[in-house]
């Protein structure tokens, strides 16, 4: 009885250890079946979250930066639209009164042949930017002279066709040399650069030198050089050239010059662009600061008449070590005061430049 109810619990016994060793086995087994997918699924997501952190810094510098971007397309939308709007209008020939014409044969024809008979004119025929420089006489008197013996508020510069055939180079830097000259002699002065009239279709291949190619380069080179605030550029072309962009048979019987009784024409046109002070540009307090420190003086459309800004040098009354230094001076009834700008003055964009 006991041997058997030994064996009974031996036998229990071996049985409850093979069931265990059975299952250790069953999960080894198991183990290892599922180890490659395991350990593939642990790459994977390694791999995934490396690929995260790597992107993380780039979408946060994204996030980071798209405002910065979108805040300087907005400051170059707002600069744009602070761009001088120029307005041409029409004023009657006593505008001229105290204008001087520059140029060459075109111009002759204007002065010959056109209604503007109360200006000053400095022109001859085959006249060039280089000739005003080397100092040719007019009347007896060179540009120089012509300028210093005249109070002019407008001037008038049409040249470039008699210098682009010797070269397009020679002729932009003559064309500066002499608007800076003038520029200096009339600082106050409104300056009109007159691009160059065309030619017609034949002209251009009899004389490649004065090509309409060779001249719009040269009229584009002009057409920089104004500002828009104190100079301007006046394109009469489109009143006298055929839908090929030469100039019309109709107007001119040489294709170089407008025939004489299109130079009427031509001046009543120049009747119609013309600045004043009601058209004059309106500039940005940036623009405004600019003019003052070139020593002109600025106001606001939206101030009183007879208002304005201009620089102010104090004068010492005590010998002092201290700088005197210059200052920006508000000129209202007949006094000068110090001025000192607001926020609506800075961010303006009604500010004009006087003469």
């Amino acid at each position: 009885m006991k041997t058997t109810l030994k064996a009974t619990i031996k036998r229990g016994f071996s049985f409850r250890k093979f069931r265990r060793f059975f299952y250790i086995g069953l999960l080894g087994m198991l183990w290892l079946i599922a180890a490659p997918f395991m350990l593939k699924e642990i790459y994977h997501h390694s791999t995934e979250a490396e690929t995260i952190s790597e992107e993380v810094p780039e979408q946060e510098l994204s996030e980071e930066t798209q405002p910065q971007e979108e805040l300087t397309e907005d400051l170059e939308e707002i600069q744009e639209e602070t761009i001088p709007v120029l307005t041409f209008v029409e004023s009657d020939v006593s505008y001229f009164d105290d204008a001087l014409l520059i140029g060459d044969s075109r111009m002759v024809g204007i002065y010959n042949f056109g209604t503007i008979s109360n200006a000053d004119f400095f022109c001859t025929g085959g006249l060039s930017a280089a000739d005003i420089l080397s100092g040719t006489e007019i009347d007896g008197m060179t540009l120089t002279e012509t300028l210093e013996n005249n109070d002019y508020g407008k001037i008038y510069i049409m040249l470039g066709l008699n210098e682009i055939i010797f070269g397009l180079d020679e002729f932009k830097n003559n064309i500066n040399q002499l608007y800076t000259q003038i520029r200096e002699q009339v600082p106050d002065a409104l300056i009109f650069l007159m691009a160059n009239l065309h030619v017609s279709k034949q002209v251009g291949i009899d004389q490649p030198g004065i090509s309409n190619e060779k001249l719009n380069t040269a009229n584009s080179y002009i057409e920089e050089m104004a500002d828009g605030i104190t100079s301007f550029y006046l394109d009469v072309n489109p009143l006298f050239d055929n839908e090929e962009g030469y100039l019309s048979e109709e107007y001119s019987d040489d294709g170089i010059h407008v025939s004489a009784w299109d130079y009427e024409r031509w001046t009543e046109w120049l009747c119609q662009q013309t600045i004043t002070e009601e058209s004059r540009p309106l500039v940005i307090f940036q623009q405004a600061l600019s003019a003052l420190k070139d020593g002109k003086d600025v106001t606001r459309k939206s101030w009183e008449s007879g208002i304005l800004l201009r620089i102010s040098v104090p004068v010492e009354k005590k010998k002092s070590d201290a700088e005197l230094m210059p200052y920006i001076s508000l000129k209202t009834d007949g006094r000068l005061v110090p001025w000192l700008a607001s926020q609506e003055d800075l961010l303006a964009d009604d500010w004009m430049i006087l003469d």
